[in-house]
């Protein structure tokens, strides 16, 4: 048997749930508050705004010419921010995001209290939506406004539209066009607009005479603007041609969307990403118990509504986009979202609907609900916070790729050396993050293959200025780097005529090569010479409560014929060794095959220093060797060998501030 939901008079909606949907929109944003520190990276800088500063705002709604879609209405909101703030300010950029998550949360808690008729199930569906795992991307990463917006438009609609039936408000239809119309111009899946407010109509309002009935609904006019739409939509110059729809894009650009469905129980099943059939199969297990539930409580108008809205919102990107691309884009399961979240929250009638007794109370089933929500929506969060962490990451990059530019002689062209194009794990996360959902990439995009680094510094604050990005191999980064292969003779060249920087995703920082290599004719006496190789030319020491950072000013002599690695050791008075550090010159950032006699090497070593060390008096000793053998290179100072090949520098004392007692 089908139920329908008694339709609710929005004039004389409680207090309370106004309140209730003024928390549930400051929970959604909560959960992503994070985001307003992240910056702009991945297609931000080039990919939209680069392209944006090149349109009137006329020309974002009359042509896409150089962009691969048509969607003037997040780009206008963009401009808009731009001119407000007189540049671009990452925090008010992110905030337009967030607070469009934030109402469509709120709205998401409406739509289910107008759909069921009971606020528990509105409050699950909120939360679901809420804490729903692939909305990350849509949330914190600025260039997906488009699927937010698009949500946004999509629910005002409904609303704009269950008033004019209740009220027959003329005002109400006509804001109910409107949004409908910001929606298609905000993103092209908003020709599933008219398609929701059947459903909607079809559920609050069941026709008594099916086809005559029909034929007089009031959502029928909707669908003519997406008609008009789909013929704007298709003369509009964009950038490439849409591919033809295939079975085989299809099957497998629904995986990733049946994860969607039955992502609760993914966490249970632990399945791996060549297990589909299991998935599929889960997948029916879950429609089937769903079904019945939603026919026991009478509610299997709303059971087909929300399946109706998953399958129909993800419909276009399985028919013409590539798996891969599908795979790689959780924003795409932001729409759909709210159909999983009238979906999972279905058991939440159910619950209600047993009859209390001594065993059932009241309590017991409000328990019950509480605890079925809470098991679904806590999950997710460690993978949410993960996928943020590398948002974060991804932005302290770009923000010292504009530092670095900020911090150069504006006449002086910035080249990056292996700046991360994706990267999946870090210092933080060694191991990626912990991820149930098999068909979701973890980690973050930093600089794509067709973005100009110029753009990623001037956006993110930087100088405007020439910035080239190049991956150099003979730093084995071991991640998927920006930019085309630089060879190794052309690292030499590249210092000598312009900034160089390296990245170094194990440090999370630039290494700034040109600073650490140079080339001058030597001048004095050398502190000490190791082989015919390398002279020590200048220490400084800098010491803090738990490191010492001793840079080492080097001289090459001869190039080395083999691998050297420097050491530097620190011993107590008493000659006991208490730290050290081993490590290649300059961190191996200088590949030695490139050292040319008269180079000037830069060679910095931090070294941890024991949690319980006393003030007193100690010595730093330096060495060289061959990391092959272990054998260290012979020292000499002032013609004398030096005793254990080791240059010694002066006693010096610890301050007693630094002390640990």
């Amino acid at each position: 048997m089908i139920s329908v939901a008694k339709p609710i008079n929005p004039l004389s909606r409680k207090r309370s749930d106004w309140a209730a949907m003024l928390v549930v929109g400051l929970l959604a944003m909560l959960l992503y508050l994070r985001a307003l520190g992240f910056a702009f990276f991945n297609d931000d800088p080039t990919g939209n705004f680069a392209w944006m500063e090149t349109h009137s705002l006329w020309q974002l709604f009359t042509s896409s010419a150089g962009y691969g879609f048509y969607r003037p209405v997040g780009f206008a909101l963009w401009k808009g921010l731009y001119w407000l703030f007189d540049g671009y300010q990452a925090p008010a950029f992110h905030a337009l995001s967030l607070l469009v998550h934030g109402l469509n949360a709120a709205m998401v808690w409406w739509l289910a209290l107008a759909l069921n008729g009971r606020r528990p199930y509105a409050w699950a569906a909120a939360l679901i939506f809420i804490t729903f795992p692939f909305n990350y991307e849509a949330v914190a990463y600025v260039a997906a406004l488009f699927h937010p917006l698009l949500v946004f438009w999509l629910l005002l609609t409904l609303i704009f539209y269950r008033f004019t039936r209740l009220t027959r408000s003329k005002w109400a239809a006509v804001l109910a066009h409107i949004t409908l119309i910001l929606g298609l111009f905000s993103h092209e899946n908003g020709v599933f607009i008219p398609l929701a407010l059947v459903g909607l109509d079809w559920l609050i309002w069941p026709p008594k005479k099916q086809w005559r009935d029909w034929v007089l609904r009031p959502f029928l006019p909707y669908f003519i603007a997406p008609t008009i739409f789909l013929g704007l939509w298709l003369a509009i110059p964009k950038a490439g041609e849409q591919a033809a729809p295939s079975i085989n894009r299809l099957t497998g650009s629904l995986v990733p969307f049946l994860q969607t469905l039955v992502y609760p129980l993914l966490p249970l099943a632990r399945l791996q990403a060549n297990q589909t059939l299991p998935l599929v199969f889960l997948a029916l297990i879950v429609l089937i118990v769903m079904g019945l539930l939603a026919r026991w409580t009478k509610n299997g108008r709303l059971y087909l509504f929300a399946l109706a809205w998953i399958l129909f919102s993800v419909l276009p990107s399985a028919l013409f986009l590539d798996p891969a691309y599908v795979y790689g884009s959780p924003r795409l399961g932001y729409l759909p979202a709210v159909g999983v979240a009238l979906f999972w929250a279905l058991p939440i009638p159910a619950l209600a609907r047993v009859p209390t007794s001594k065993l059932w109370t009241l309590a017991t089933i409000w328990g019950l609900q509480i605890i079925y929500v809470l098991l679904i929506i806590w999950p997710p969060y460690p993978f949410i916070s993960c996928q943020l962490d590398f948002y974060a990451q991804a932005s302290h990059i770009v923000r010292q790729l504009a530092a670095a530019s900020q911090a150069t002689p504006p006449e002086t062209e910035l080249i990056f050396l292996n700046v991360p194009f994706y990267f999946s794990s870090y210092t933080a996360h060694p191991d990626g993050c912990p991820n149930p959902y098999p068909w979701t990439p973890v980690g973050a995009v930093v600089a794509p293959e067709y973005a100009n680094l110029s753009d990623f510094v001037r956006i993110n604050g930087g100088e405007a200025r020439t910035t080239s990005g190049y991956t150099f191999p003979l730093f084995a980064p071991g991640w998927n780097t920006f930019g085309p292969e630089m060879p190794p003779d052309g690292l030499r060249t590249a210092v000598t005529n312009a900034q160089v920087f390296v990245f170094d995703l194990f440090s999370q920082n630039l290494f700034d090569v040109t600073a650490a290599w140079q080339t001058a004719p030597p001048t004095g006496p050398a502190l000490a010479t190791f082989g015919a190789a390398l002279a020590l030319r200048d220490t400084a020491v800098a010491d803090t409560a738990d490191q010492l950072t001793v840079t080492l000013d080097w001289q090459v002599l001869t190039p080395p014929a083999t691998p050297l690695t420097i050491f530097v050791h620190v011993y107590d008075a008493n000659g006991a060794l208490i730290a050290q550090h081993d490590g290649p010159a300059a961190r191996g950032f200088i590949p030695q095959a490139l050292w040319q006699a008269g180079d000037l090497i830069r060679d910095e070593h931090a070294i941890s220093l024991p949690p319980d060390l006393p003030a007193g008096t100690y010595t730093i000793a330096v060495g060289v060797y061959d990391p092959t053998s272990g054998e260290r290179v012979t020292a000499v100072s002032a013609g004398t060998p030096l005793p254990n090949n080791v240059w010694t520098r002066e006693l010096f004392v610890l301050p007693q501030e630094n002390a640990k007692d």
